[in-house]
């Protein structure tokens, strides 16, 4: 390698082609106050108490507060954005795999394309646009699948030729490009901004909003409220929302309960400046090279590159896990590993060829949270009164729509759309440490995976869940599925034959 290293409300997307490059906004049913959402000072009560200022906490307290619930409070033990939020790469994108996720993404977009308006505090939104990029035929067969699944949602989304693909990336080698997915609206934004914004929003509404304060112990009390002790005091809540990122399994523990939770390394780098990027007309949509396993965007006058290391490479924070995050991390970071990336940068330099020249300015390695299948823990938990915001592998671009989501449901008393996929319970005492450790390795390392209908992936299994015909059923030739930690019949091939496992987008 040749890099150098120095040392320096759910709305249609025709809404968002209003507000695409405008400064106007959409109109808001609440109004901001001057004055109101005093932050400093615990109260002895509170309607709903929100644990962690990341983008997920803060966008919940924006809109519960928004919605007119009158008390409010979130708690921060440190900062706003500590944790996860602060060193988040800001990729925003339309599109989503799982189709019922699509309209947080949607809502999200929507939001952040009028909060700045809303809220005078600018956020970095750069609404530039994606590009997924196939070099294979199986990844045109998946991008074919993913438009016939996508385009009943208002969200545009279409197919280019190599040739459109290098018309909005000049800078692009397209040799082995056989297809791309373009998804217009999508870009990045910057997290603390944006996250800083949310939160003026929400003081603005009503929402008090403490940093400094941390939680130290949840009590439930008979009558189904808790009480939270802080730093500061204590404070009685109707609701408790955990939404304290990777520290949302020890805030579990404190309740008697436990999340499956892993923080996982993730690394990016970022270049100084490349002329031939300067030299540009205008912004490049954020590439997704799939095979390479990498994200890339401009990042001013340079680039930069995200990653997503293969099983076998990827770190996770495992003594975290099994036993507690060190007592004061939250904007600290991994020393960076270089050697681990290599494969993907050598694949980025194929497609980027002017990056090979660049030097690094900056490598960022800090934790995000995975849960073992990627989709976050959001809705109530078990116990009662407790709420789930957890998890997000991609926080930034659901943080608009889980706060809408959550508020909703909280508000109402039902969810205000189907999204059982991110069912807190759809793990149980089954998903132990060893198997969450697995899955979430797995799910990390298969980050851009090809996707294949009725997928099954085999990390971790089996669970406990084994039944007592398990052998006598496989020995019958059954192929087995997994559902909420049991291995069942899928399928049994016929007498004499070996049961397979052979995905294609083409039976």
């Amino acid at each position: 390698m040749i890099l150098h290293w120095s040392s320096r409300s759910w709305v249609s997307w025709r809404r968002l082609l209003h507000l695409r490059g405008s400064s106007r906004g959409l109109s808001c049913s609440a109004t901001l106050s001057n004055t109101g959402g005093a932050s400093s000072g615990l109260q002895d009560t509170a309607d709903t108490v929100i644990i962690g200022g990341g983008i997920a906490g803060t966008s919940i307290a924006y809109h519960l507060a928004r919605q007119g619930q009158k008390e409010v409070v979130l708690l921060e033990k440190t900062d706003l954005t500590a944790g996860s939020t602060w060193h988040a790469a800001g990729l925003t994108t339309t599109f989503q795999g799982v189709v019922n996720a699509k309209r947080l993404h949607y809502y999200s977009l929507n939001m952040y394309s009028h909060l700045a308006q809303e809220t005078g505090q600018e956020i970095g939104l750069h609404m530039c646009g994606s590009i997924r990029l196939a070099t294979t035929p199986t990844r045109v067969d998946e991008m074919k699948y993913q438009i016939s699944r996508s385009n009943h949602h208002e969200a545009p989304i279409s197919l280019l030729t190599p040739e459109q693909v290098l018309e909005h990336v000049p800078i692009a080698n397209i040799d082995n490009i056989l297809m791309g997915l373009y998804t217009p609206y999508d870009g990045h934004v910057d997290p603390y901004s944006l996250t800083q914004a949310i939160a003026k929003g929400a003081r603005g509404y009503g929402a008090k909003i403490l940093q400094g304060t941390g939680v130290e112990a949840l009590k439930l009390r008979e009558d189904g409220r808790w009480l939270v002790t802080t730093t500061q005091g204590d404070v009685l809540a109707d609701r408790v929302v955990n939404a304290a990122g990777f520290w949302a399994k020890e805030v579990a523990k404190m309740a008697g309960s436990d999340l499956p939770l892993v923080p996982n390394h993730h690394q990016y780098i970022v270049t100084s400046t490349v002329p031939e990027v300067k030299a540009l007309k205008k912004e490049i949509p954020v590439l997704r090279h799939l095979e390479g396993s990498f994200y890339l965007r401009m990042e001013r006058d340079g680039l930069l590159v995200g990653p997503y290391e293969s099983v076998e490479t990827m770190r996770q924070c495992e003594d975290w896990v099994r036993d507690c995050v060190p007592k004061g991390f939250g904007k600290e970071l991994f020393e960076p590993d270089l050697d681990r990336l290599e494969p993907h940068l050598e694949v980025a330099m194929e497609l980027i060829p002017c990056f090979a020249n660049a030097s690094i300015q900056s490598v960022v390695n800090g934790p995000i949270t995975y849960t073992p299948d990627v989709l976050p823990l959001l809705g109530p938990d078990i116990l009662p009164n407790m709420w789930l915001a957890a998890g997000f592998g991609y926080g930034i671009v659901h943080g608009g729509g889980i706060g809408k989501f959550l508020a909703d449901w909280i508000q109402t008393g039902e969810p205000p759309f189907e999204l059982n996929e991110c069912d807190p319970l759809r793990f149980g005492s089954w998903a132990t440490d060893d198997y969450v450790l697995a899955k979430a390795r797995e799910s990390y390392g298969m980050n851009n995976a090809v996707t294949f209908p009725h997928e099954e992936r085999f990390a971790g299994r089996p669970t406990c869940r084994v039944s007592g015909a398990h052998e006598l059923m496989e020995k019958r030739g059954a192929r087995m599925h997994f559902h909420s930690g049991w291995e069942q019949p899928a399928w049994f091939c016929p007498s004499g034959g070996k049961p397979e496992y052979q995905p294609s987008f083409r039976r």
